[in-house]
């Protein structure tokens, strides 16, 4: 795979002149729905919003939210309802699957040129690959400059390669800790603000048979950005690692990558994870959280909606809890620089059979009114686009916006993303056998730096 040219612009601004907002991943089924609020469009003399006769169009969106009763699939789903009750003409046709099994058919899709007309993406690496197969379609950014959309400024970071768009972004993702308080405050355990305090908390959760963090290590993704953090809390300087990414650097150049690797081994051999953590999905590591058995859970800002998730225990939800990623007492970072990018959002497929059609209905997806204003009044994530708070929002909404608001520093980009589709699998494999086995500090910065060189 060739190197993409990244544009270099922030991807979530530090500075936001109104209200305006703050991947995302689904659960563990599957679903192939279409929601009929706005009817099948059964003959093709119907009528559309605008009281034109239109043709009869089905079209087919390939989605990674298969909960379409909550969360980010249920404020998909609002905005497709929408669509089809203005243009009762289009059928849209929802396939929707749990994270690990979409990202496998959308490569089969991309292999077999499936012609579905609009796809969700994750930007960075994994949108590079449709790029280069061709599979998805340049858009002009300039269509979405308007205030009918409100994209935040250097939204597109991880949407563009050789400084031409593919996708559009639908939330402003950061990494966070989320927390249980209850289990804080009936084992006596201080809530981590530092490296000291998050290795003190492992071993006074382990000393209680009380799992400390759960994660996803079947999925590898997280252990990049758990280092990427780390390392900048060593530093103090997000853009450090992307240089080493892009070849700029070595990762032997600054005492920043191997500290961060030693505070890992020291995480590792801690237990801070669950037992069989590799072995655990994206669900699976969810499910432990939410069930109270483990006390933390290190995830993004797309699990807001967890907050308002009636299928979850209420003895959770009034109990979840949102702090930001400790600090290295010896290192130069504030506990305010955030881990921040655009990772999820939707792209337009080259063999849809219906190009116009698809096109207006992701036009209509990011008016300001629909995917933005329904994400963030339901709960369900933080969107890359403005909006306003309604005084209705969660505590855990509350402090994610605080906590996005008040950053000091952000990468706009997640650093094994950053490279390309090659380094970023052989990136999350190094990371892989680290936390499996007994690799050590200089062993993991080397096989690292492997994966660079050989992108």
């Amino acid at each position: 795979m060739s190197k993409k040219n990244w544009s270099r612009s922030v991807g979530v601004p530090l500075t936001l002149a109104a209200v305006m907002a703050l991947t995302a991943c689904g659960g563990n089924s599957s679903i192939n729905a279409s929601n009929t609020a706005g009817g099948n469009a059964k003959n093709a003399g119907s009528k559309n919003a605008s009281g034109n006769s239109a043709e009869a169009v089905t079209l087919r969106l390939f989605s990674n939210l298969p909960d379409r009763k909550s969360g980010q699939g249920l404020a998909e789903q609002m905005v497709i309802d929408n669509y089809m009750k203005e243009n009762p003409n289009v059928k849209i046709e929802v396939e929707a699957l749990a994270e690990e099994p979409f990202k496998n058919k959308l490569k089969a899709y991309m292999a077999s040129n499936e012609p579905i007309d609009l796809t969700m993406v994750h930007g960075g690496a994994e949108l590079n690959t449709l790029v280069q197969a061709g599979y998805v379609k340049e858009l002009n950014p300039a269509d979405y400059e308007s205030e009918q959309f409100n994209f935040l400024p250097g939204v597109y970071k991880s949407f563009t390669f050789n400084d031409k768009v593919y996708g559009l972004p639908r939330n402003s993702d950061y990494e966070v800790i989320y927390y249980n308080k209850k289990l804080f405050e009936e084992n006596g355990v201080k809530v981590p603000t530092t490296f000291t305090e998050l290795l003190e908390a492992a071993k006074a959760f382990r000393d209680k048979k009380i799992i400390p963090m759960s994660i996803n290590g079947k999925d590898l993704w997280s252990f990049g950005g758990l280092y990427q953090f780390i390392a900048q809390r060593y530093s103090g300087d997000f853009n450090l690692f992307l240089d080493a990414v892009d070849k700029k650097i070595k990762l032997g150049d600054d005492e920043s990558f191997l500290k961060a690797a030693q505070y890992m081994a020291q995480l590792r051999e801690a237990g801070l994870f669950q037992d069989g953590f590799m072995t655990a999905d994206y669900g699976a590591s969810q499910n432990l959280f939410t069930q109270g058995r483990a006390a933390m859970w290190f995830m993004g800002s797309w699990e807001a909606g967890m907050a308002t998730n009636e299928s979850l225990p209420a003895e959770f939800r009034s109990n979840l809890g949102v702090v930001e990623f400790p600090v290295a007492e010896d290192g130069k970072a504030k506990v305010t620089d955030l881990l921040a990018w655009n990772g999820g959002g939707y792209a337009l497929v080259n063999s849809s059979k219906h190009p116009e059609e698809s096109k207006k209905f992701l036009d209509y997806l990011f008016q300001e009114n629909q995917w933005a204003k329904t994400a963030w009044e339901t709960g369900a994530a933080v969107p890359a686009q403005k909006y306003e708070l309604t005084g209705k929002e969660s505590e855990t909404q509350k402090n994610l916006t605080d906590i996005l608001f008040n950053a000091t520093s952000t990468p706009g980009a997640f650093g094994i993303d950053y490279g390309t589709p090659k380094f970023k699998d052989d990136s999350q494999n190094v990371f892989g056998k680290f936390f499996s086995g007994g690799m050590t500090a200089e062993e993991l910065i080397s096989e690292l730096q492997g994966a660079v060189d050989n992108q």
